[in-house]
């Protein structure tokens, strides 16, 4: 099958609906923006609880590297392995319903964690459940819009980690301040600390989500299989299958993939990492870290989603492949200079509009990361595609990057701004590799086209 065959074959999405027939493909994507921007709140919030819980629980930095890095995002990559082909022969809405209520029960038991070990296991549980949402959304995606709307409607749904990560940093300071100064005495007695107050405030909401997609989203017709008279299961490729599509026919796909592990390294370090070092480096509190860092998260991240949306609208379906490497090279070249300086400048406002700055770059790119594997690989292989993209920047990066920071950080105590230094390290060479692969995807895109049609 042809990884070309959605751009080359008759679509019925390409007549453009009306309006009306608009209503609910909007509907879906803002539905799940706002889930994916839950996921991100409930993955994040740990980053402005460091220093409460380190003191809690007497964890060192390795540990809190590990919690909020490799020890979650494994999980998060296993699990979406597993996941993938549910994607690809169950029901998708129903699927995703039921995770939404798994991480948000998972995400409340973190309140009641006493140790360590309690509080990875039940962050394990957030992170196994939260793996079925982007493969299974961007699927659904796949199946209601044209090449060209489905990376607009990817770059809305991408808005979900900046969104939902501002939040973790404004919400979650503004809480557990809250939570310090009314309510200690309160939670004192009934044995609950202010950092598992927050983590149990932001977690039962996702219950009413869950319920929501529930009870409202329909699963959509797989288009591929309206040509073909054998039922879905029938027609299910092999995992052997999905990798010589992704990485034979599509030779593209090994430098777009290492690419995005790059650049989601870069995100990881920062968001696990920038709160810490207002607090420890800048001697800001919580609260107004939140205040301050959470603002030019969110504004940066919006806007370079935005953007990407904008360029999506600059190219026809059949250049859109190319152009989404191109422009996610260009933004992700710019994300270098500023993922050095940020964690280095003398004066935190600075920082943090560096920070923003970052986010913005940076979100270009994740907004258009989805498309390649949308609109170059057929239907049936689209979950564990975008599934086994998730495992490497998850497996890899999410766990590798945060990881990185703490250990360079110990090692690097005796330096001023250790932990400055350590993620403008991280960051600043995980940029200039991502930028450096994605050109080298770009320019393979011509011999992908070339083998794919002729299969």
């Amino acid at each position: 099958m042809s990884a070309y065959s959605s751009l080359t074959q008759p679509d019925e999405r390409a007549a453009g609906p009306t309006s009306s027939d608009m209503r609910y493909p909007v509907y879906i994507v803002l539905l799940f923006f706002i889930c994916f921007a839950f996921s991100y709140l409930d993955r994040q919030i740990v980053s402005i609880l460091v220093q409460p819980i380190k003191q809690s629980l007497a964890l060192t930095d390795t540990q809190i590297g590990l919690l909020q890095g490799l020890s979650f995002t494994m999980c998060y990559a296993t699990a979406g392995v597993f996941v993938a082909r549910l994607v690809d022969r169950t029901n998708r809405a129903k699927l995703i319903a039921a995770c939404i209520a798994i991480w948000a029960i998972s995400t409340t038991a973190c309140g009641f964690a006493s140790s360590f070990s309690e509080l990875l296991a039940a962050r394990a549980g957030t992170a196994i459940a939260e793996a079925a949402l982007s493969p299974a959304a961007l699927s659904i995606f796949s199946d209601i819009f044209t090449p060209r709307r489905v990376a607009r409607a990817s770059s809305v749904f991408m808005l979900g980690p900046y969104v939902g990560g501002g939040v973790a940093l404004f919400g979650g300071g503004m809480l557990l301040s809250a939570a310090h100064s009314g309510n200690s005495a309160w939670l004192a007695a009934h044995g609950i600390e202010p950092w598992q107050a927050v983590f149990i405030a932001v977690g039962l909401p996702g219950l009413l989500l869950a319920t929501l997609v529930a009870f409202t989203v329909r699963e959509p017709v797989r288009l591929e299989t309206l040509d073909h008279e054998t039922k879905a299961e029938d027609v299910v490729p092999s995992l052997r299958d999905v990798i010589l599509e992704l990485f034979v026919r599509n030779r593209f796909c090994l430098p777009y993939f290492a690419a995005y592990v790059a650049l989601i390294a870069v995100f990881y370090s920062h968001s696990a990492w920038f709160p810490t070092l207002l607090m420890r480096h800048f001697h800001l509190e919580p609260r107004a870290v939140g205040q301050m860092a959470a603002p030019a998260y969110m504004i940066g991240g919006t806007l370079g989603i935005a953007c990407a949306g904008m360029l999506a609208t600059c190219v026809t379906d059949e250049s859109t492949l190319r152009r989404v490497l191109g422009f996610s090279a260009g933004a992700v070249a710019t994300l270098v200079p500023a993922a050095i300086a940020m964690p280095l400048v003398a004066d935190s406002t600075v920082a943090v509009v560096l920070y923003g700055t970052c986010a913005f770059a940076a979100s270009i790119a994740m907004g258009l990361a989805p498309v390649p594997l949308q609109i170059a690989v057929p239907n049936r292989m689209r979950g564990r595609s975008l599934a086994l993209l998730v495992f490497m920047t998850n497996a890899v990066s999410g766990g590798v990057g945060p990881l990185a920071v703490g250990y360079l950080n110990e090692h690097l105590r005796h330096t001023d701004n250790s932990l400055g230094v350590a993620l403008a390290l991280t960051g600043g060479l995980s940029a200039l590799i991502g930028s450096v692969l994605y050109v080298i995807a770009m320019r393979r895109v011509p011999v992908a086209h070339t083998l794919a049609v002729a299969t």
